[in-house]
């Protein structure tokens, strides 16, 4: 009876709206509970999958059995071989196709807390927050290991098409070269993808001052034994001035033409990348009309969450005949321990608006508590994956990797005629992988923002909380 008074008070209190502070915390408890749940059921799920059934040797049996059976897969009449390792793989008769489809799942949730003066310039800035960050599909094959294509397209944000391109891996001096919708060659941590980010999202300046996928035609290669690769390619620019998905990725308008180039280096490299120094810089020349207003700048960063589409530094909307980007990149990796910092800087041909120029930077460095270190390809010049020495088991010795980061950014809009403000972050991270394809993330950013002309913000102030589960099919 007390139970039943109990849900009646509850039930009166929300149709009145009398206790609106008790109903936000169930709200809140309720959206967290949610969000957590089937991660929780994927742990217990991939933790019972790995350990030995309790019930009977013949379960374990026909388990080894199925799951034997799903990797080794099934030829069909036409000779094509059908198996899941990592993705479902097609294999042509002769090996000459090879077909592979996977996909990815990024769930972020939240809470960001504004000062006065930030929450009267963006009144729905603050708030609770949970939302998918990405539900990938990926598709990759090869046609006689020369030919090489993929398409990727994110059902998270309006079905964006990440990449579309075919190339081919086998010509001479140019090594590989593609044709299609893929990212240009600029900038380490822009390069480096979502799911292999040492924090959730890219700092200030990355997002602000880096060219995003552009349709167009590139060429890279490596050379003195894989310690220096160089790509250069020519885009036709295109991107989006909504502030939905990742504006600069989207094919919605055309800006105009540009010539990217990227080299990185290898001055020391040791113990398969467990020690190495990398250095790398970047440059772009933008061809842009500035009589089109389709073809005018738009430069601004969100404060490193996906939670929310307000950028609090923001360069507005200008016309310019070219622009030029700059970057250099400095890497290291001792053992367990890394440190990765960027430094950009755009110059904007703009006679209306002064000229002017931008710039940022970012410091960053992490730890393996348990051991690992950062994985580099060495023929592209990025950072990969981390893979524990100990996968996650529930009911087993073993629990993955785990890594604690920090990181300080900073990025100025302003000059001459533009004030989109200057805004410098903080961010702690924390970061526990599961295995080399599943981690949980958490995020503490303190996000401080000055000197911006519309809406005029002098002294803003934001907390971000954020949580990531990651996890690859």
């Amino acid at each position: 009876m007390r139970d039943i008074m109990k849900e009646i008070r509850l039930y009166q209190a929300f149709t009145s709206g009398g206790k609106k502070r008790h109903i936000g915390s169930q709200t809140r408890v309720t959206v967290i509970s949610l969000f957590f749940a089937p991660i929780f059921l994927i742990l217990v799920f991939s933790s019972f999958s790995r350990a030995e059934p309790s019930s009977s040797q013949t379960d374990l049996h026909f388990y080894e059995q199925f799951e034997e059976s799903v990797e080794t897969g099934l030829t069909d009449p036409l000779g094509f071989h059908h198996y899941w390792t990592e993705g479902f793989h097609l294999d042509g008769p002769k090996k000459n196709l090879k077909v592979r489809l996977y996909g990815r799942i990024i769930a972020d949730a939240g809470y960001i807390e504004a000062n006065d003066e930030l929450q009267s310039s963006f009144p729905t800035f603050e708030g609770w927050r949970a939302a998918f960050r990405d539900l990938r599909m990926i598709l990759l094959g090869t046609l006689y290991d020369d030919f090489i294509f993929k398409l990727a397209i994110d059902f998270a944000n309006i079905r964006d098409v990440k990449d579309l391109w075919v190339g081919y891996r086998k010509i001479p001096f140019l090594g590989r070269t593609r044709a299609g919708h893929f990212m240009e060659p600029f900038s380490l941590e822009q390069l480096t993808g979502i799911a292999n980010l040492t924090f959730m999202e890219r700092a200030l300046p990355v997002q602000a001052l880096t060219p995003g996928r552009d349709v167009g035609i590139m060429c890279n290669n490596t050379a003195l034994g894989d310690r220096l690769t160089w790509s250069a390619g020519a885009f036709l620019l295109t991107g989006s001035f909504s502030n939905v998905g990742e504006w600069s990725d989207t094919l919605s308008n055309t800006f105009g033409t540009a010539l990217t180039a990227r080299v990185t280096g290898l001055p020391r490299y040791a113990d398969d990348g467990r020690t190495l120094l990398h250095l790398g810089f970047s440059y772009s020349h933008q061809f842009r009309d500035d009589q089109r207003t389709d073809s005018d700048m738009k430069i601004r960063a969100r404060p490193e969450t996906r939670l929310t589409n307000d950028t609090l530094v923001d360069a507005g909307q200008f016309a310019a005949a070219a622009a030029d980007l700059f970057g250099g990149e400095l890497a290291m990796v001792s053992g367990p321990f890394s440190f990765q910092g960027e430094y950009f800087l755009g110059l904007a041909d703009s006679p209306s608006m002064g000229n002017p120029r931008f710039n940022g930077f970012y410091l960053s460095g992490s730890y393996f508590l348990t051991g690992e270190h950062r994985k580099y390809n060495r023929s592209l010049g990025v950072f990969t994956g981390v893979t524990p020495k100990q996968g996650f088991h529930l009911f087993e010795e073993g629990w993955g990797a785990l890594e604690a980061a920090c990181r300080f950014s900073y990025v100025d809009l302003n000059d001459k005629g533009v004030r989109g403000g200057k805004e410098g972050n903080f961010t702690f991270g924390l970061n526990w992988y599961l295995s080399n394809k599943s981690r949980f993330m958490f995020n503490y950013i303190h996000a401080r923002v000055t000197d911006r002309a519309e809406p005029p913000i002098d002294r803003g102030r934001a907390n971000i909380f954020q949580v990531r589960f990651q996890y690859g099919l």
